[in-house]
């Protein structure tokens, strides 16, 4: 099977989510955080290699790449921005080694830039709708699986006393 690569301009994408007021903090980093997780969530179900790529463009640091699994979220070197970086990665994934790369950006020379390269292309719009249409799924199957796994009128012979001991341990964990 062909590697499929997902890369996504991480404060772009957080942006886009806080104008549609999905993402919601009093602190910058907690609302990067919750990113990361919605992600690692999204990734869990794909097969997709994910990167998050955040800018550390005025900072004085090298690269950083930390693996979450199921992604890594990359925090670029001094002097580079995430445009850049995805722009570079794309490059020399698709030369080197010709796999299929998905960008989710909606700068527009990003964009230009990745799809001269190959590259598919998401704008945060769409990928928010599908961050929610696979949440709501994946919510609606767990109901259908909780509900028709139910057993019904079940009856279970048991003494009086035991009958009480099981009481008192789902009440309070105590026999």
């Amino acid at each position: 099977m062909k590697k499929q690569y997902l890369f996504i301009d991480g404060y772009n994408l957080l942006f886009r989510m806080k104008e549609y007021e999905l993402i919601k903090s009093s602190t910058f980093p907690t609302e990067r955080d919750t990113l990361i997780d919605i992600l690692k969530e999204y990734a869990g179900g794909h097969n997709y290699i994910v990167y998050c790529i955040f800018d550390a463009y005025l900072t004085r640091s090298k690269e950083y790449i930390k693996e979450e699994a199921p992604i890594s979220i990359v925090y670029t070197k001094t002097g580079e921005k995430a445009d850049q970086w995805i722009e570079r990665k794309t490059r020399e994934l698709r030369i080197e080694h010709f796999v299929d790369i998905i960008v989710v950006s909606d700068d527009h020379d990003e964009r230009d830039t990745t799809l001269g390269y190959g590259a598919i292309l998401r704008d945060c719009h769409m990928f928010i709708k599908e961050l929610k249409e696979r949440k709501k799924n994946i919510s609606n199957l767990a109901k259908k699986h909780n509900t028709s796994n139910r057993i019904k009128n079940r009856h279970i012979r048991m003494s009086d006393k035991d009958r009480k001991k099981l009481e008192n341990f789902l009440k309070g964990g105590k026999f």
